[in-house]
């Protein structure tokens, strides 16, 4: 492996880790949230510059506000509600497509899907999550700077960057695709009185992956699928370790080796490379979402986790097909 793809591999591992160790130690709130937001960080080629972050920081607190306040004072109308659900993850895509960029998109979606979610539930809980979104970025961003400082990213030249651009496509066409597949799972989500943030976290996450490979197709749907069954093999393997080291330390160590192993396989040159980002987010959310509190139900729950995960990829997977078969990415030339 050259010398930058290690370099790459161990910032990831290190800064995940990092940041997954502490929220087990300090229990603070969505921990499993701050890891997948420094792994993303962490996947990038550079550190996001101290302005940009700023803007993204400034910007989660606002839109987790506005999002608080819009839920709070519709809840008591069903319909409504719902409605502005809808519009919400609609402006999240047209504000990721529009050039913000994935992670932006992400909290977008967060706004516009867990904290209805939870204010449907308790205000009092919601509130703690809008503080909480943005302290974890605040966090991941700081780790994430820390460990680009530590190890240095090689700069990336002019031809790298051209080929890091996006090919280019039709941005309405893509919100409405984006929205076809997510709007009907987070409506029956809301409808059926479900409560799992995570799974709606993992939903935001999966949507912006498959937006990010367009014109693929099935290729594209057995990709995410062939990652999620990865992740949720990784994490299954690693809940039967907790059973039988149950200890604090025994999370931290697997956090560790799964980082290590999917960073290295991301970097490798085989089949499955393309699956291992998408694997290490679907691990720490449905192995982190899992241990916290660490307890001896933690078979139970990381069994519900998996089965609430593969419920949710499998919805999104299957419409991502069927909205690519009737609206693909790019309209069909007429011979």
């Amino acid at each position: 492996m050259p010398i930058e793809d290690r370099k790459s591999v161990a910032r990831l591992a290190l800064g995940v880790t990092g940041v997954f160790a502490l929220g087990l130690f300090l229990g603070w709130p969505l921990a499993v949230v701050g890891a997948v937001f420094t792994a993303l960080f962490l996947q990038a080629p550079a550190a996001l510059p101290l302005a940009a972050f700023a803007k993204l920081f400034v910007f989660s607190i606002g839109l987790m506000f506005i999002s608080f306040l819009l839920s709070s004072v519709f809840a008591p109308y069903p319909v409504v509600f719902l409605i502005l659900v809808a519009i919400g993850i609609i402006l999240s895509f047209m504000w990721s497509v529009s050039g913000a960029g994935v992670l932006p998109g992400v909290i977008a979606l967060m706004g516009a899907l867990m904290i209805p979610n939870l204010v449907l539930q308790s205000q009092d809980l919601a509130l703690v999550l809008v503080f909480w979104i943005p302290m974890n970025l605040l966090f991941a961003g700081f780790v994430s700077t820390l460990m680009f400082v530590l190890i240095p990213a090689e700069t990336l030249t002019a031809t790298q960057k051209k080929a890091d651009t996006p090919p280019d496509f039709d941005p309405h066409r893509r919100i409405v695709r984006m929205s076809l597949v997510t709007v009907p799972f987070a409506l029956a989500f809301f409808v059926s009185g479900a409560s799992a943030l995570l799974v709606l976290f993992f939903v935001a996450l999966l949507s912006q992956q498959l937006a990010a490979m367009p014109s693929m197709g099935k290729a594209v749907a057995k990709a995410m699928l062939t990652a999620n069954l990865l992740g949720a093999t990784i994490s299954i393997i690693c809940y039967e370790v907790n059973v039988i080291a149950p200890v604090i330390l025994t999370p931290i160590l697997l956090c560790l080796l799964f980082c290590f192993a999917l960073g290295a396989l991301g970097k490798s040159q085989i089949p499955l490379a393309t699956a291992a980002g998408s694997a290490l987010t679907t691990v720490l959310i449905v192995y982190g979402g899992s241990i916290a509190p660490f307890s001896d139900e933690a078979d139970v729950k990381s069994i519900t986790r998996v089965l609430q995960v593969a419920g949710a990829a499998f919805f999104v997977i299957v419409a991502y097909v069927i909205v690519d078969e009737f609206w693909p990415e790019r309209k069909k030339q007429v011979s």
